[in-house]
This record gives C-alpha cells, structure tokens and sequence, in this order.
C-alpha cells in the first residue's frame, strides 16, 4: 500500500514524532514517501523518502503560491497514486481536502497536534466548508477531539484518538558529569528544566522564568536550563538580567543529542497555555523525571497528579512555586514520581504501540473501500 505524507513542518515535535513512529512501520507492506513544503529539521533521521517541494522565488503571494503549490502535489499524486493520504498542519489539511475535492486523492486522514490555538476564524471557517473530506482525523489527546468537535463540527465517528508517543531509551550516556560541566552546573545543583519552542508564546516560558527568583529564595541551589530556540530568545535573555537571575539560568539552545541534557534534569516544568499532548512531557516522564505543568489540554490525560508530578492553574504563580519547591526539597518523591511516570510510559505510550494505532486505523479505511 502506498502512503502519502503531507506537511508543513518536518522539525519540531511533530517532526520527530512523525518520522520515529515511521521506523516501526513495516516498509515491505507500506510504501510510505512525506511531501514537504519545508526542509528537514528534526532530530530523528528518516528511514523514509522525503519529497521536498521548495517556494518559487517568483510567486510566493496568496492564493497563487497555494495554487501553484496544489498544481505541483496533484501532478505528483497522478504519476504515483497514494492509496491513502494523511496531512499535518492546516496548508497540507487543505491542499489534502482540495485533492480529495477533485477524485485525485480516494481516502484521506488528517491529524490534530494541538488545540488550534494558533488557528483563527479564516482557517476554520475553511475546515468548517470542507468538513465532510476527511475520512479520520486522528486527534493526539481527548483534548484536541473535543475541539475539533466544537469549532470543525466534525462527527465523533470519524475522529480517532491516538495519544502521542516516544521509543524507550535503554541505559545511561554516562555523560552526566561532563554535560554539567558543559553548562556550568556544580554537582550539588537542582536543576529545572523546560523543554519548548520559543517562537510560540503559548508555551508561557515567560511565567516560568517569572518563577524563578522565589524558586531560588526557597531552593538557592535551583538552576533552570531552558532548552530550545526562536525567536523569543532574545527578549526571555533580558527578562533574566532584569529579574537579576541570569547567573542561574542557561539557555542551551536547540540540542540533537537531547538525551543527555534530559539525563542531569531534576524536576520537568512545563508552563503552556495550550496543549494537545506534549512530547517534552512525555519524553520527561521517559527519563525518569517528575512533572510540574500547567492543567491544560491533554496534560492531565499524560500526567496523574501526586503519582507522575503536579498540575497547576495556569499563570498561577504561588502554587507553580509551591509545587516546583516541594519537589526540589524532597529527593525521595522526586525519585518516586520519576519512577511511576518511566512505569505509565512504559505501559501506555510506547512508540510502537502508536505505530500500530495508525497503521490499524489505516486497514479500516482501506477494508471499507474495498
């Protein structure tokens, strides 16, 4: 069967996720080839053939560079017919429903990241016209399905829940030593970690830099270390040096090798507005580390509150201080709660599991159409 992958962005969560889960599929049954409009970024290399189809220099305004784009993706579909095409990101959601509009694609299956927080009236207002395309829409949390539900109008029978998931690393890097050394970290330091990216105000990195002086005056052993990159950058540097905390915090940038910062992290904070099922919780729970994040979207499908970490209220700063501040000052839970949260992972988001989720989902459709 032939598999045709479309999206926007091949870097980031969704990237890496996309292009992990691809390496459990079964390659002699599943012929599978992405379709990108943006260049590889992720950390995860792909075992799969990636078709990047570059901007034109000459057209990049709307609607002709959408045009010119769908014009590219059909021609594409015509000489190498996909029994199934499965889109990430609104652009690929559309040019999908554009295709499967005019008979070029038969079965279509789309995906939903995130809650739609960065979506406004004109995306849905395309979503809600052409809602009836789809054949599934596979949402990553209950979360994002009640959304799609509200604001898409999407009946419950086509959507399908498959919670995200991660591949189990086994073993230490045994680097742990050198990679505080790295970042300045003595060995007597407690150290908070975020991962997230910083080009999306929706993760509420600001809040938690907020949190840090009255972290430090409870726990002035704390150091946090802000893993990631964008734009936002710049200005969360300032916000440390006019907080006067700069000496305690280390932004480490973008890291391919995530797994040994991932190693000397003691408590995961995760302090977004908005959230379909997040990866860095999921990957910090993989790691043995406990959880403080914010009570949103499918947060509190991933963590058990008092068992794998703590939800807060979001922007509430007290108890996101209270709840970091236990956890620093108690070894024992921290150890506790790293353990049942590697225990949950390992029983309910394993990677290969999703694969299989997908690839199932993919059979029915198919069985259907026959």
């Amino acid at each position: 069967m032939k598999i045709a992958i479309l999206t926007s962005d091949l870097g980031g969560g969704t990237g890496n996720h996309l292009l992990s889960m691809l390496k459990h599929w079964d390659k002699a049954r599943w012929e599978t080839v992405i379709i990108s409009t943006a260049r590889l970024g992720a950390r995860v290399v792909p075992d799969v053939p990636v078709q990047y189809i570059p901007p034109s220099n000459l057209i990049g305004f709307y609607p002709i560079a959408q045009i010119r784009y769908l014009s590219r993706l059909r021609q594409i579909m015509k000489d190498r017919p996909p029994d199934i095409v499965h889109a990430f990101f609104f652009w690929s959601i559309i040019y999908g429903r554009m295709l499967k509009l005019t008979g070029t694609v038969k079965t279509l299956v789309e995906n939903r990241e995130d809650q739609g927080f960065n979506w406004g009236r004109h995306e849905y207002a395309w979503l809600r016209w052409t809602t009836h395309l789809p054949d599934k829409i596979i949402c990553v949390s209950e979360a994002v399905k009640q959304v799609v539900m509200e604001r898409e109008g999407v009946g419950e029978s086509r959507i399908a829940v498959v919670n995200n998931g991660i591949d189990l690393h086994h073993g230490s890097s045994g680097l742990q030593a050198a990679t505080r050394r790295e970042l300045g970290f003595d060995a007597d330091h407690l150290i908070l970690g975020m991962v997230a990216n910083y080009n999306r105000m929706v993760k509420g990195v600001i809040h938690f830099l907020e949190a840090v002086p009255a972290i430090i005056s409870a726990v002035p052993t704390a150091r946090f270390l802000f893993l990631g990159g964008g734009h936002e950058e710049h200005s969360l540097r300032e916000k440390a040096r006019t907080l006067g905390v700069e000496p305690y915090v280390v932004f480490a940038g973008y890291k391919n090798d995530i797994q040994r910062y991932y190693e000397i992290i003691d408590v995961s904070v995760l302090t977004s507005f908005s959230e379909g099922f997040s990866l860095t919780l999921l990957e910090s729970m993989a790691y043995g580390i406990p959880i403080v994040a914010t009570q949103v979207g499918g947060n509190p499908e991933l963590v058990i509150e008092g068992q794998t970490g703590y939800l807060v209220p979001v922007k509430n700063h007290q108890i996101l201080v209270d709840r970091i501040v236990i956890l620093l000052l108690n070894q024992g839970l921290r150890q506790s709660m790293g353990k049942e949260g590697r225990l949950r992972v390992e029983q309910k988001f394993q990677m290969r599991d999703v694969a299989t989720r997908y690839l199932d989902i993919y059979k029915g459709l198919l069985a259907e159409k026959q």
